[in-house]
């Protein structure tokens, strides 16, 4: 008999103990994850703020649902904007929490800078080739 108790008070403190830490650490992925995307929210607020409202605001959003909304800011809410498409003029509202990415349309600085650079050593190559078959070596 006393085993069969300390069996089962074995099992009743330790199932328990055991399986604490996993619960606590899915609660502090859960915090950690609710609390970036409060951040990542607040972000895209400010971003779309600071471009203010009007044709001259141009953007382009990628939504949470792997789509893309273009065209220009054309209202701002404590919650959500707006962009309205020139094209169509279809305005679409959207809650700064489906935001996965904000950008300016077209090219970025980057991929401009790559472009020019590429470019440049193609005329350089072309001038270089060009230089040696004129001295006919």
């Amino acid at each position: 008999m006393k085993l069969t108790s300390l069996v089962c008070w074995c099992l009743i403190v330790c199932i328990p103990i055991a399986a604490w830490p996993q619960s606590q650490g899915a609660q502090t992925a859960e915090a950690k994850e609710t609390r970036l995307f409060v951040e990542q929210s607040a972000k895209f607020k400010s971003e779309v703020q600071k471009r203010g409202t009007g044709e001259q605001a141009r953007v382009k959003v990628s939504l949470r649902d792997q789509t893309e909304v273009k065209g220009y800011i054309s209202q701002i809410g404590a919650e959500s904007f707006q962009v309205t498409d020139n094209k169509s003029g279809r305005a679409t509202t959207i809650a700064y929490q489906e935001v996965r990415k904000l950008r300016k349309p077209g090219l970025s600085t980057g991929a401009k800078i790559a472009i020019a650079a590429g470019v440049g050593v193609g005329i350089a190559v072309g001038a270089s080739l060009a230089s040696l078959a004129a001295s006919g070596e």
